[in-house]
C-alpha cells in the first residue's frame, strides 16, 4: 500500500525542523562568543590654576592607547567660547605620549585637549590682574591744616588767625615768650643715611673746627674742606686743600663746625654758607655738630627756633605770599603751626636715634636752611615768619589747647574727595592716637578751589604680589572700598580671590597711605589691570 501524500510530508517536515534547530543552535553559539577587545584611548590633561595675563600658564597632556603612549600624534587644544569649543592650536606628542603648550588668556578661560579618539577633562585657568590701578585725590595724612586750603582761604581774605581757627577748631591763637632757644636738627645721618663719611665746606668766608672740649683743632677758608668719618673711638677729620691733606684730627667724641658771619664765629665777618655732602640743605645759620651714631657720622645743625629754624623751613611755596597771589596769611598760619610743632618736639627732648629734636625731612618738618631762606621769594617767607613775632614785647604767636598748653599742630598738603566727602580727619582716624578735641574732621572745599592745586586727582597702582601680601590670599581678583573714615579716606578694603574667597582689612587712614604707597588715602577705586 502506497503512503498517502500527508504521510509522505511528515518526515520531511521533521527533517527540516531538525535542520532549522541545528542551524539555530549553531548561530546562537556564535552570538554569545566573547568579541575581540576594542582599543581604549585616553587624554589626561593638567595645568589648571591661577595666573596673570602677563604670565603664561603651561597646559600639559598625555595620550595613551590601551595604556601605552601614543607618539607623534596630533592633539588639538580647544578653549570654551560661549557654549562651543573652538580650536586654539595643535601640539604633537613626544616619545612618552606627552605634549605641552603655554597659554596667556586675558580673562578666566576653560581649555581641553581633543583627538578623533578621545577628549580630556576641562582645565580652567583663572586670570587675576597683574596690578590694580588706584584713583585718588589729596596728599598727606589729612590731620590739621590743609596747606592748599589755607592758601585759598587767604586768597578769600581770611586772616592767619581765622585759618588756624578753622583747621584747629577749639584751639586758641595766643602768644608765648620768645626764649630764643635752639633746636637740634639732624641734616645727615642714621637711620635714613648709610654713608660712612661726609664733607663739610663753605662757599666763602672762613671756618673752624672744635672738639668736645671746645678746643679749636683746625681752621680754614673756602679753599679747604673737612672730611669727617668715624672709627671705633669716635669722629675723625681730615682737612684737604688743593687735593692735599694738610691736617688730620684723631678720634673725638664730637666735632663742631662753625663758619663766619654767624653768632658762633666772626659775627661781623663774611656771611658764609656751609654745606654738608649728602644733605638736602645749605646753612647760613647755626653750627654743625658731628657725632657717631650706629657707626656713621651724625650731623646736627643747632639753630634758634623762631628765626634761624623757621626761616629755613620749606613747607609752603614762598611765592604764595606775593601780593599778586594774596596768600601771605597762609604763610603766616604755616609759620605758627610749624613753630608749635618745633616747640612740642623741643619739650619732648632729644631723640636717641639722632641726638636731635627733629629731622630735616617729612619725618618731622622739611628744613633746607639757606636754600629756602635765600632762594626765590625767600624774603617773602621770612616776612611771614616775622609777622608772627612781636619783637617789642618779646613774644611769638602760638596756638594753645584748652588747658593753655601748646597745641599739637600737624599739617599736610591737601584734602581729597572720595566717597562723596571732602575734608580733614581726626588724629584718631589717621594715626590711631587718643583723639584731641581740636584735631577733628572739618569740611574743606577750599583745597579743591585753590588755583594750581596738583592733588585734585592722581593715579597710582599696587601689584598683585603686594595685594596678596596685604590680604593674605593666594590670589586677588578684585579689591573694593567697603568703608571710609569721616574725611572720606579709606578705612576698610575687601579683596576677593580668583576662587571667590574674601578677606577684609581695616587700617588707620595713614596706615593705608603707607601700605598702598600713595599720596593720600582719599582712594576712589581700585581696578584690575592685565599688565
Amino acid at each position: 500500500m502506497l503512503p498517502t501524500t500527508a504521510s509522505m510530508r511528515r518526515p520531511r517536515i521533521l527533517a527540516l525542523l531538525a535542520l532549522v534547530v541545528a542551524l539555530t543552535l549553531g548561530v546562537g553559539s556564535v552570538l554569545v562568543a566573547p568579541p575581540a577587545q576594542a582599543a581604549t584611548w585616553s587624554l589626561t590633561a593638567s595645568g589648571a590654576g591661577t595666573t596673570t595675563a602677563a604670565t603664561g600658564k603651561t597646559l600639559s597632556v598625555r595620550y595613551l592607547k590601551a595604556g601605552k603612549p601614543v607618539r607623534g600624534a596630533t592633539v588639538t587644544l580647544q578653549r570654551k567660547k560661549g557654549s562651543s569649543w573652538v580650536k586654539v592650536r595643535t601640539v604633537r606628542t613626544g616619545t612618552k605620549g606627552r605634549a605641552s603648550t603655554t597659554v596667556k588668556p586675558t580673562a578666566t578661560t576653560s581649555y581641553r585637549f581633543r583627538t578623533s579618539h578621545a577628549t580630556s577633562g576641562t582645565l580652567t585657568v583663572l586670570v587675576v590682574p597683574v596690578r590694580f590701578a588706584i584713583s585718588g585725590s589729596g596728599s598727606g595724612h589729612g590731620v590739621g591744616l590743609a596747606q592748599w586750603g589755607a592758601y585759598q582761604q587767604a586768597r578769600s581774605g581770611r586772616t592767619a588767625a581765622q585759618i588756624l581757627g578753622y583747621y584747629y577748631p577749639g584751639a586758641t591763637v595766643s602768644t608765648a615768650n620768645d626764649p630764643r632757644t635752639t633746636l637740634d636738627v639732624q641734616v645727615l645721618g642714621p637711620p635714613s643715611d648709610s654713608r660712612t663719611s661726609t664733607v663739610l665746606a663753605v662757599g666763602s668766608g672762613a671756618w673752624r673746627l672744635k672738639d668736645g672740649a671746645n678746643t679749636v683743632v683746625a681752621s680754614g677758608d673756602a679753599a679747604s674742606t673737612v672730611t669727617v668719618g668715624v672709627t671705633s673711638a669716635g669722629v675723625t677729620a681730615k682737612v684737604t686743600k688743593g687735593g692735599t691733606t694738610i691736617r688730620s684730627v684723631t678720634a673725638r667724641s664730637s666735632l663742631t663746625f662753625e663758619w663766619s658771619g654767624t653768632r658762633y664765629y666772626q659775627p661781623t665777618g663774611t656771611k658764609a654758607v656751609a654745606t654738608v655732602a649728602g644733605a638736602q640743605g645749605t646753612y647760613r645759620n647755626g653750627r654743625l655738630v658731628v657725632t657717631k651714631r650706629s657707626n656713621r657720622p651724625n650731623v646736627v645743625n643747632e639753630v634758634i627756633i623762631n628765626t634761624e629754624y623757621l626761616y629755613g623751613l620749606d613747607e609752603m611755596p614762598s611765592g604764595w605770599g606775593a601780593t599778586s597771589n594774596r596768600g601771605a596769611a597762609a604763610l603766616q598760619a604755616q609759620a605758627v603751626a610749624a613753630r608749635n610743632y618745633a616747640i612740642v618736639e623741643k619739650v619732648k627732648g632729644l631723640k636717641s636715634t639722632c641726638g636731635c629734636h627733629v629731622y630735616d625731612d617729612t619725618r618731622s618738618q622739611h628744613y633746607t636752611g639757606w636754600r629756602k631762606q635765600g632762594g626765590s621769594w625767600g624774603s617773602t617767607w621770612v616776612a611771614a615768619v616775622d609777622a608772627t613775632v612781636q619783637a617789642q614785647a618779646g613774644t611769638v604767636t602760638v596756638l594753645r589747647d584748652a588747658d593753655g598748653g601748646f597745641a599739637e599742630t600737624p599739617y599736610f598738603a591737601s584734602t581729597g574727595s572720595a566717597g562723596g566727602r571732602r575734608g580733614t580727619a581726626t588724629n584718631a582716624e589717621v594715626f590711631g592716637t587718643t583723639a584731641l578735641p581740636y584735631l577733628k574732621h572739618v569740611q574743606d572745599t577750599y583745597s579743591a578751589n585753590a588755583p594750581g592745586n596738583p592733588y585734585l586727582t592722581w593715579s597710582d597702582s599696587v601689584t598683585q604680589a603686594k595685594a596678596r601680601s596685604i590680604f593674605g590670599l593666594s590670589s586677588v581678583r578684585s579689591i573694593t572700598v567697603t568703608s571710609r573714615w569721616s574725611s572720606g579716606q579709606v578705612k576698610t578694603l575687601t579683596a576677593t580671590s580668583a576662587t571667590g574667597k574674601k578677606a577684609s582689612r581695616t587700617k588707620t587712614a595713614d596706615g593705608w597711605r603707607t601700605t598702598l604707597g600713595v599720596r593720600g588715602s582719599w582712594v576712589g577705586a581700585l581696578s584690575g589691570r592685565p599688565s
